[in-house]
């Protein structure tokens, strides 16, 4: 399949995934975590490597989302931080 139709078909799987999700929560108030997986991987280099069919439990997501979350902060928050503090807590003390 070229790289143009399989990023067509993934994007159109997770627009399916997200009209049912919606029309089923409008139908049903239950409060079921539901998670999504693709079978393909984009790597840094940016080649797509398609990933076997093994199942993960909510537990394995949650670490794997976890631990990105943590880089993320560790990597851009840090930063942030950094470079905004000074001027949030100059306007702080400015209106103090």
């Amino acid at each position: 399949m070229p790289e143009q139709q399989s990023i067509k078909h993934t994007l159109d799987i997770i627009k399916k995934a997200l009209q049912e999700e919606k029309s089923s929560s409008l139908k049903n108030d239950s409060n079921e975590d539901n998670v999504l997986i693709l079978n393909k991987f984009v790597k840094e280099d940016g080649t797509i490597e398609e990933l076997e069919d093994t199942l993960l439990k909510k537990e394995e997501v949650k670490e794997i989302i976890n631990k990105k979350i943590s880089e993320v902060f560790e990597k851009y928050f840090d930063k942030w931080l950094d470079k905004n503090i000074p001027n949030y807590l100059d306007k702080y003390f400015k209106k103090k």
